[in-house]
């Protein structure tokens, strides 16, 4: 329905704009949801632009996501699906750090470098390199506050590592950055060990460790 300029015309268009719409819902009394808003179905997509603006945003979510508190949990796109993260219960039943070291007896095997890159997606921040003999190994680094703080991570990583019967390389350079070094010795190489170490190091707190940030200000 094409609209003219003139007021009186204008008035009796709009009002059998009105009338179209309307009689639209009483004839397939069928609504849908559009980004929050209630839409009367079988509207000429351009009427209904003009009436309620160009972009509605995303679907409304279902109850299930609702209920999962999904805003917490996914990059908010519009117009897309809610992919839901899995919960954080599920680090208790999967994943390296809910498993044990286990004894490296002679004859063990170096893993693949399929297998390496595959573990190591599990453990963010390390990085697959060579120690000083030339193993393939992964480390981290981190910057700390200070020489005490350093050698309080040092201690911290001590105990998980005492616990699994499996230790790092720590060197503490610079008076405030620690790295750690994971490698398998008997195997020459990495194993599956290295990566639970470094699964079960990245779950260790050490916010109170770290330095304090500059606030920023903005003009």
């Amino acid at each position: 329905m094409k609209l003219t300029a003139a007021p009186a015309r204008l008035s009796q268009q709009l009002g059998a704009l009105q009338r179209q719409v309307t009689s639209v819902a009483q004839r397939r009394s069928l609504t849908v949801r559009r980004g929050g808003l209630q839409v009367v179905a079988g509207v000429d997509p351009h009427v209904e632009r003009s009436l309620m603006g160009e972009n509605f945003g995303a679907r409304d979510a279902t109850a299930g996501e609702i209920g999962s508190n999904f805003g917490d949990k996914v990059l908010g796109n519009y117009d897309t699906e809610h992919v839901i993260k899995p919960p954080e219960a599920m680090n208790d039943i999967m994943g390296l750090h809910s498993k044990k070291c286990v004894p490296c007896e002679g004859g063990v095997q170096a893993l693949s470098e399929t297998d390496v890159n595959r573990l190591g997606k599990q453990c963010p921040g390390w990085r697959v390199g060579k120690n000083k003999e030339g193993i393939d190994c992964i480390s981290h680094q981190w910057k700390v506050r200070n020489f005490t703080a350093g050698l309080d991570l040092f201690q911290r990583i001590a105990v998980v590592a005492e616990e699994q019967g499996h230790h790092p390389d720590l060197h503490l350079t610079g008076f405030n950055t620690v790295v750690a070094e994971m490698t398998t010795h008997a195997a020459k190489g990495l194993t599956e060990n290295d990566f639970i170490m470094a699964s079960k190091i990245n779950q260790i707190e050490i916010s109170d460790l770290l330095p304090k940030r500059k606030p920023k200000f903005w003009a």
